[in-house]
């Protein structure tokens, strides 16, 4: 059995602000879609948005930073393919989130109505995805701490990867059945697919920590 190195426990400590900022960019898209038809908060909208860029801008200064810490102590990582790649997932999924929310801003600069259930599921998709979020969070603490732990947050993220793929099923559906414009409809797509699929690369990260636990337990 081998421990985490300090190098390692660096490393997580900027993932898990990356997984934090991805969180508050979740918490501004969902708000969003929630008021996407009232007109009375579109200048609160167009604030979230401009937050959202600005924590992305933040992200990009922490993965230069991890990089940059990874290069530097590569030789002595025995985790550092698994690290590289976590490091590169978290950052598509902060990518992902950024175009959704330009999505969404077209929508409510052109006033697009959103029927209500294809809101409220996405609403519903963004909690599974931050709970999923906060499961990894939790996970990278207890793989210092309490490695055999680890595993019930992995296994629930699983469970809420699942569920997501469910909800995404039934959007479709349910965008494909509206009465609304292919514009509209398009976008709605792409939002959909952009969230499942930030979902799925949260879970692909389940793959690399579990690699990285079964070395150390």
């Amino acid at each position: 059995m081998t421990s985490l190195s300090i190098a390692d426990a660096k490393l997580i400590a900027t993932l898990r602000k990356e997984l934090q900022l991805s969180q508050e960019m979740l918490e501004e898209i969902r708000r969003i879609i929630k008021t996407i038809n009232d007109d009375k908060f579109r200048e609160e909208q167009k604030t979230r948005i401009n937050r959202i860029q600005k924590v992305k801008e933040e992200t990009i200064s922490l993965q230069a930073d991890y990089l940059g810490y990874l290069t530097k102590t590569s030789r002595a990582l025995m985790h550092r393919e698994e690290w590289v790649r976590i490091g590169s997932r978290i950052l598509s999924v902060i990518d992902k989130l950024s175009g959704i929310s330009y999505r969404l801003g077209f929508l409510t600069e052109k006033n697009w109505l959103v029927p209500e259930r294809v809101s409220a599921n996405l609403v519903r998709i963004c909690d599974n995805v931050s709970a999923m979020t906060e499961l990894l969070n939790q996970a990278m603490i207890k793989l210092l701490n309490e490695p055999a732990q680890t595993l019930e947050d992995l296994r629930k993220i699983a469970e809420l990867e699942n569920s997501t793929d469910a909800l995404y099923r039934e959007t479709i559906f349910e965008v494909l059945e509206a009465n609304i414009s292919s514009s509209t409809m398009l976008l709605l797509l792409s939002i959909a697919e952009m969230l499942e699929d930030s979902s799925d690369t949260i879970y692909d990260m389940v793959s690399n920590l579990y690699i990285v636990l079964l070395e150390i337990t």
